[in-house]
């Protein structure tokens, strides 16, 4: 199958990338640059942006699928939320005019909001973070485009990226739990997230909408103390209200809008949201309809994401 894939230069993009050449397809890059990485494992890669139509529609002649990962995570960005829904916008024009057979896109579970107990796909949207809206925005434009789709509502994605390593490095300095931790989580690997996504390839899964997560859900204090214990620090002692680091978050968005900083993402109060806030989902529509079988819990993961940070 010829596939082409937005947003391929990133995490899960080229680890999906790597799964896909594996598995016999044909797999076209589009980015704005090119990548290394991307001409190692041995895609073909297009460099263009989105917005640029003609490019993008020359881009997917001859495509059969497309994954359309591309997205602007940046919460401080003020052009962020029209800037997914446009770019989305394109992907879907230029599909229609390609005749694009199947259109998958990685969306988020956020755009359901907090769930108290495991979320189905047949939920309400409920987003609350601007980034969450955005994505509940695209969801609806493809539902509605009479392309065939198929959306992957994914939950917080980990493994050996420089995220990660840097929330490894705040464990090792005892970073502070907020609050009293008990605020369910759902996390997912990221081969477990780039199986499932490949999986999404199958006819039935055209015109669905399915959760991506692993097994079981953890309190952020045990998912804290399973890092803690991967990495070999102390298990964290130490809580901060969720007050007082709410305030402190407002005062460092405030500073750096006044000098015209960008903020750190990881002191923005639409972050600290996300580490607060209940969030389970269900995956037996993935398990029954797909196949979908997450291999790592999130012990064995931790350990893995840990030993490739390692050797980087």
């Amino acid at each position: 199958m010829n596939i082409l894939i937005t947003g391929g230069t990133g995490f899960l993009g080229t680890c999906l990338t790597k799964k896909l050449l594996r598995e016999g397809h044909r797999v076209i890059v589009y980015s704005r640059h090119k990548s290394e990485s991307i001409k190692k494992i041995g895609a073909e890669q297009i460099t263009g942006d989105i917005n640029d139509k003609d490019k993008l529609n020359r881009a997917l002649k001859n495509i059969d699928a497309v994954y359309h990962l591309a997205a602007n995570l940046d919460e401080s960005n003020p052009k962020m939320y029209k800037q997914n829904i446009e770019t989305t916008k394109n992907v879907i024009s230029a599909c229609k005019k390609n005749k694009i057979k199947h259109l998958l896109f990685t969306s988020s579970i956020g755009v359901l909001g907090y769930t108290k107990t495991p979320a189905t796909e047949d939920m309400p949207y409920n987003p609350t973070t601007r980034y969450e809206k955005s994505k509940a925005e695209c969801e609806k434009l493809i539902k509605t485009s009479g392309l065939p789709y198929t959306i992957a509502r994914i939950t917080i994605i980990y493994g050996p990226n420089k995220f990660w390593n840097q929330i490894f490095m705040a464990a090792k300095k005892g970073y502070p739990v907020i609050g009293n931790g008990s605020n369910n989580w759902h996390l997912v690997y990221i081969e477990d997230a780039c199986s499932a996504l490949t999986l999404m390839l199958k006819d039935k899964a055209k015109n669905q909408t399915y959760h991506i997560a692993d097994n079981k859900a953890h309190t952020y204090l045990e998912t804290y103390k399973i890092i803690s214990e991967t990495i070999g620090a102390k298990e964290p002692k130490k809580h901060i209200p969720i007050a007082l680091i709410k305030t402190m978050a407002l005062f460092h968005e405030t500073k750096c809008k006044i000098l015209k900083q960008k903020p750190n993402v990881t002191k923005m109060r639409s972050s600290i949201d996300r580490l607060i806030r209940n969030r389970t989902v269900s995956i037996k529509k993935a398990k029954k309809e797909l196949g979908y079988n997450p291999k790592y819990d999130l012990k064995t993961g931790m350990k893995k994401t840990y030993k490739s940070l390692q050797k980087q």
